[in-house]
């Protein structure tokens, strides 16, 4: 037993790309009386073939949070070389994928054994190390790597420069900047090489520079690439918002996070009418406040067809505007609907009940919506949604319902409903 699950655990470890070792692990440990983890990686295997709003994916937040994040396999856990640690972790097809860089010059003294250890395709760089990008860039090991993050460095244009030219960063798919890490030299000299090109997601949080720097930073890339994934979190208002929308990189994107920044009604307005809610599939505009007039434009753009995740969580947001959104027929194909944290109250429930249009939910998290017995009776008789297969109404001081209102709800929904 222990040389066949030590094989193939380094057949892992070798061909982290490849499915078929780790299903093959999972039926060995399952073997030996670990039903769980073989049943964590194979539900993970499964979840990465499929988007987050799929019934796969809804059903397992509501029965099975932990396949998706992997905090009960902790004690799984390998140990690592100088250098890392598990402080920043993250699992992926039932192994984790990412480690926490304390030193990133005693990571790459290191050598291959941290992928020896796991199967780990990113590093995010702890905040409290200035990483050597150029000692990065010529590391030969760093073919390996899909995804870096970091949240110091301050790294102008030079050392991106000679980061993006480095023949080990081939296979860089995946990049994230945080606070201090970014200066807006280096996101220009980002932009315009060929590495942007490549990527398939970037991350910009909170960095240190003007909003309106990123805009013109981001506008050194003459075309999208192959860029599907973009989440901004960088205070960017309403007078930067008509540039950023309108930038050739942001043309081909599939899911966009610009949650936690300042839009207001007018920066929404101007995301609507630019056309690349178009290509979305999923948009998180949590933290954004755009009020009725924002949610109106919104619900008023065309090509609304393909989105499938919307979070509108987070924005004080009334019952006039949860109106306007349930009255939208361009939402048909909403899977995923977050309208947490809002003033949603028993109208807005009546209202999202009525809604044909929001008959394809299969997930309605209403969690802190100030919701109440009418609102959940009309939900629990609601002709439209019965695709349900998560639906959250539970509260931080776990106000319940009256005995009516609930007893319709479990009826209705049973298990499908958190309380």
């Amino acid at each position: 037993m222990i040389s066949s699950h030590n094989a193939l655990y380094r057949a892992i470890c070798a061909y982290p790309d490849e499915d078929t070792p780790r299903l093959a692990f999972a039926d060995l440990v399952e073997e030996n009386g670990e039903d769980r983890r073989a049943a964590f990686i194979r539900a993970q295997v499964a979840l990465a073939r499929l988007p987050t709003y799929d019934p796969v994916w809804v059903n397992t937040r509501q029965h099975d949070p932990d396949a998706a994040t992997g905090w009960l396999m902790t004690g799984t856990l390998p140990a690592l070389p100088a250098g890392c640690g598990w402080h920043r972790f993250e699992f992926r097809r039932g192994f984790p994928w990412k480690v926490g860089v304390l030193s990133l010059s005693a990571f790459l003294d290191s050598g291959d054994a941290v992928f020896e250890a796991a199967p780990i395709r990113a590093i995010d760089v702890d905040p409290r190390d200035r990483p050597d990008l150029t000692a990065l860039a010529d590391w030969p090991h760093l073919t390996r790597l899909h995804r870096l993050t970091f949240s110091t460095g301050w790294f102008g244009a030079a050392d991106i420069a000679r980061f993006a030219e480095s023949p080990h960063a081939k296979n860089i798919t995946e990049l994230g900047f945080e606070f201090e890490s970014l200066a807006p030299e280096g996101l220009t000299a980002l932009a315009a090489a060929p590495l942007f090109g490549r990527l398939t997601a970037l991350e910009l949080s909170g960095n240190a520079f003007p909003p309106a720097l990123l805009v013109d930073s981001l506008g050194a890339a003459r075309r999208a690439g192959a860029l599907s994934r973009l989440a901004i979190h960088h205070r960017v208002g309403r007078d930067d918002a008509e540039a950023l929308f309108r930038l050739p990189a942001l043309r081909e994107l599939q899911h966009l996070d610009m949650s936690d920044n300042p839009l207001a009604a007018d920066g929404v307005r101007e995301l609507a009418e630019s056309g690349i809610v178009r290509g979305l599939r999923t948009l998180n505009l949590s933290k954004t406040k755009p009020g009725v007039p924002g949610v109106k434009a919104l619900t008023e753009a065309s090509g609304l067809a393909g989105l499938r995740m919307l979070d509108l969580s987070n924005n004080a947001l009334g019952p006039s505007a949860v109106k306007a959104l349930a009255g939208c027929a361009g939402v048909r194909g909403l899977r995923v609907l977050n309208l947490s944290n809002n003033h949603v109250r028993d109208s807005g429930a009546a209202d999202l009940a009525a809604s044909s249009a929001l008959a394809g939910l299969l997930e309605l998290d209403l969690c802190e919506a100030e919701i109440g017995d009418a609102g959940a009776r009309a939900l629990a008789g609601s002709p439209h949604l019965d695709g349900l297969l998560r639906l959250d109404l539970r509260t931080r001081t776990g106000r319940g319902f009256g005995d009516t209102a609930l007893g319709a709800l479990v009826e209705r929904f049973g298990d499908r409903v958190c309380l």
